[in-house]
């Protein structure tokens, strides 16, 4: 479902008759699963693979320790879906301090998605799921959002109702801001459905991803990593992964350096202020 009134944001893409020839010779799609754990994402890459490939069950506890991928055949596309782990939250750092599993996330989905399908469940958009999408595009970097989808899960409690009602109506403006920035692209999914329900669930979703691959002439969502991760085709694996993980921990690093700077800046503004207007006072 494409909301309208919603704003694409779109990076610089390649574009050409070329990589769009490419792509439909090619005929593949690569999905990237992404959001915070226990919103359903192995359940949703079940769905769409129309198969229990990804493991996924009820737990107090992330149940997903590792990215993982899956294929299929849908219409006349190779599709390949990639399952990731808590790699989204805050704490990421304690969970992959070295980056390893972050490298191995750009690796599997190299030389880059067609498409971010960002879970979440219907109703319980909280601050873990800002701090989630934070966290994609913290890894992959702003841009990511003109690839990315939103996919809400418990489609179930929608019960009949329209998701665009639901989306425009919720007083919580936080999914509502979030389907803006992801250029109103959105659907919803019923994981526990049957099998019939469940190919129009994914027709549905594919259709987005098609017009995304339209949209960007067949070009996959890249940035500094994935061109990397390109460069590195003739190493060992071991060494592949141990390359796009220090420059993802190097990046980071910049990243941090730059929040701290600017935090000090902000305090050095706030005491200039509060000494100038302190003389203020004392001029009087």
């Amino acid at each position: 479902m494409l909301l309208s009134g919603s704003e694409a944001y779109r990076p610089p893409v390649p574009t050409g008759f070329q990589e769009f020839r490419s792509a439909l010779q090619e005929r593949r799609l690569r999905l990237l699963l992404a959001g915070r754990s226990g919103t359903g994402k192995s359940a949703t890459g079940n769905t769409i693979l129309q198969r229990k490939h990804f493991l996924s069950r009820l737990a107090a506890t992330a149940v997903t320790s590792a990215c993982a991928t899956g294929s299929c055949r849908w219409a006349s596309w190779d599709v390949e879906v990639l399952d990731t782990p808590d790699l989204f939250s805050p704490e990421v750092s304690q969970a992959d301090p070295g980056f390893e599993e972050r490298g191995r996330c750009y690796l599997l989905s190299a030389p880059g998605p067609h498409a971010v399908l960002l879970v979440t469940q219907l109703g319980r958009f909280t601050s873990q799921e800002v701090r989630a999408w934070q966290g994609v595009k913290a890894l992959f970097g702003a841009g990511i959002a003109a690839c990315a989808i939103v996919v809400f899960t418990r489609r179930e409690d929608l019960e009949g109702g329209s998701l665009q009602q639901y989306v425009h109506d919720t007083d919580n403006r936080a999914p509502r801001e979030l389907v803006a920035e992801c250029g109103g692209r959105c659907c919803a999914f019923d994981n526990r459905v049957a099998d019939g329900e469940q190919e129009a669930q994914v027709g549905e979703l594919m259709g987005l991803v098609e017009e995304l691959v339209r949209d960007h002439g067949g070009a996959r969502y890249t940035n500094d990593v994935y061109r990397l991760a390109q460069t590195l085709g003739g190493l060992s694996p071991e060494e592949r992964l141990r390359r796009v993980s220090k420059r993802l921990a190097a990046g980071r690093a910049v990243a941090v350096a730059h929040g701290s700077t600017w935090t000090w800046c902000k305090l050095g503004l706030a005491a200039l202020l509060g000494a100038l207007f302190l003389l203020y006072l004392l001029c009087r």
